[in-house]
């Protein structure tokens, strides 16, 4: 038989298949395929600090979690985390070398001291992406515990100033040029990258319109 990644000529006896809730569930791969492929995701039960590996072909957490591959372009994406047993209380961007970097360690730290102090069972999942510079931390309780995960969470995010804007600036725009964008459109207050990311997804074509007719005036009055 041959591997299903490599195509490579296998020994049946010799032979691996695919982990349940893989890309190649089920799939026969070659041994160096299965313990090789790269890690899509990994898991972090409570203050558990051994990490949970989801590959390719690889799920290390029993089935609670699986993962999926979330296109934002022919060659661009990142990876979803999904659960049965277990509910996203928060979602965040770790981007290297940005200031909001320091403030989502705070929030880790908190976070897990608050669901500690009531023994909430949870989970952290890093899911990689295509950008080298960018992966997602999401975190999850389980379904039962969403209540109080929500509750202390917040708690949490209120101690750390998680939703200070200044945390979300500098991602797609640089200072001056967000700044620029918020004169340009005052009505939409926009104080994030994440604002004007919004607005265009609200009403591009109204925008694009609005945009030719601010520079026609700008070269008339020039």
């Amino acid at each position: 038989m041959r591997c299903t990644i490599c195509n490579d000529t296998v020994k049946k006896a010799h032979l691996y298949s695919g982990d349940p809730g893989t890309a190649y569930e089920g799939k026969p791969v070659c041994e160096v395929c299965y313990y090789e492929s790269e890690p899509a995701a990994t898991i972090f039960y409570n203050r558990d600090e051994h990490p949970h590996i989801i590959s390719g072909t690889r799920n290390e957490t029993d089935g609670d979690f699986r993962v999926r591959w979330r296109s934002t372009d022919p060659w661009r994406g990142y990876y979803v985390a999904e659960s049965e047993k277990y509910a996203m209380v928060n979602t965040a961007e770790l981007l290297s070398y940005h200031e909001s970097g320091k403030m989502l360690e705070d929030f880790d730290q908190r976070v897990r001291e608050l669901y500690d102090e009531v023994d909430l069972d949870y989970a952290r999942v890093f899911a990689r992406s295509s950008n080298v510079f960018y992966q997602n931390y999401d975190l999850f309780v389980r379904k039962d515990q969403i209540v109080y995960g929500s509750l202390l969470t917040f708690k949490a995010k209120e101690e750390v100033d998680y939703d200070n804007p200044r945390w979300y600036r500098n991602i797609l725009f640089d200072e001056a040029t967000l700044d620029k964008i918020s004169e340009m459109f005052p009505e939409r207050k926009i104080r994030t990258d994440q604002d004007v990311l919004r607005m265009i997804e609200e009403d591009a074509e109204g925008l694009m319109s609005r945009m030719k007719t601010m520079l026609e005036e700008g070269d008339n009055k020039r």
